[in-house]
């Protein structure tokens, strides 16, 4: 069997829920080590990470360009056959890291896995299930009837091998809020073999001052991805393509700041926006809407 499983920590001023994170790795035993990546934090997030580390463990503290960053410097020094990496309010579930390594050993042709997740609020409290679907680049790339319409993969359900790493990395600096899903793509254009895991692996904290609250920039950066995707022509069907491209068309228009062109002068500049359904709803609705 493969193993251990060698997970990336990247951190900055993560004190106040990394001490919960480092035990969730502490019980997967012999499983599992892990490497904290910490961008020089003020708070204390270095030692508590040293009171946790054993031998085969590794805590390097230097500032960074931020959390793509940090995990590139891990990635490129931990090691480890198989991979993945957790932030330091999230959670490993117990037992995860025999389950990932198993499967892989059960599955030698497979690159990329991910389970199920639990969020879990800011007392550590579950509050919520999330099942992911995804296997293709077109449903990853489908971001309005896919990633947004709750099958969207959850960072810490998700592990792979060092050889999809080498041949797909490394994280884009340039996308530090949805870097892991920029990732991701970029796997699925270097050819990943996913599978789905029917097991919850992971617990994700939802709390108020965490990056991936800034949902507008989040989704920005999603749709800077997706364009630069489609525009390499990837090998999806052409309606779904057109769909995509449209839809992310007429959300620019949307979000654009005034003063822009009435929506009936831009949607003859842009026909092609006709393919969103949201654009169809809206024609249908000014139609119907009563004088």
């Amino acid at each position: 069997m493969p193993g251990p499983l060698v997970l990336a920590i990247p951190t900055f001023n993560s004190a106040r829920f990394l001490h919960a994170t480092l035990t969730s790795l502490a019980s997967q035993g012999d499983s599992l080590r892990w490497w904290l990546q910490d961008g020089a934090s003020t708070d204390g997030t270095p030692d508590i990470a040293r009171q946790f580390a054993r031998p085969t463990d590794t805590v390097v503290s230097q500032r960074d360009r931020g959390q793509p960053d940090a995990l590139n410097h891990a990635f490129a020094q931990m090691g480890g056959d198989i991979i993945g990496f957790i932030n330091g309010d999230d959670l490993l579930a117990p037992a995860a890291a025999a389950t990932v390594l198993a499967t892989f050993a059960a599955h030698p042709d497979i690159d990329l896995i991910y389970g199920e997740v639990q969020w879990i609020d800011i007392n550590g409290l579950i509050t919520g299930h999330h099942r992911g679907d995804i296997s293709t680049l077109e449903e990853l790339l489908d971001i309005y009837s896919v990633w947004y319409n709750a099958r969207q993969w959850v960072q810490p359900e998700v592990f792979f091998r060092r050889s999809l790493w080498e041949k797909a990395g490394p994280f884009n600096v340039d996308h530090d809020m949805v870097f892991d899903y920029a990732f991701w793509v970029q796997c699925m254009q270097a050819g990943a073999r996913v599978l789905r895991v029917p097991q919850v692996l992971a617990q994700f904290r939802l709390h108020p001052t965490q990056k991936s609250s800034n949902a507008a920039q989040a989704a920005a950066e999603i749709r800077d991805v997706v364009r630069a995707a489609l525009a390499l022509h990837p090998p999806i069907h052409p309606r779904v393509r057109a769909r995509i491209a449209a839809q992310i068309g007429y959300d620019i228009y949307q979000l654009a700041p005034q003063p822009k062109p009435p929506f009936a002068q831009a949607l003859l500049q842009h026909p092609s926006w006709l393919r969103s359904p949201a654009v169809r709803r809206r024609l249908l609705g000014s139609l119907t809407r009563k004088p």
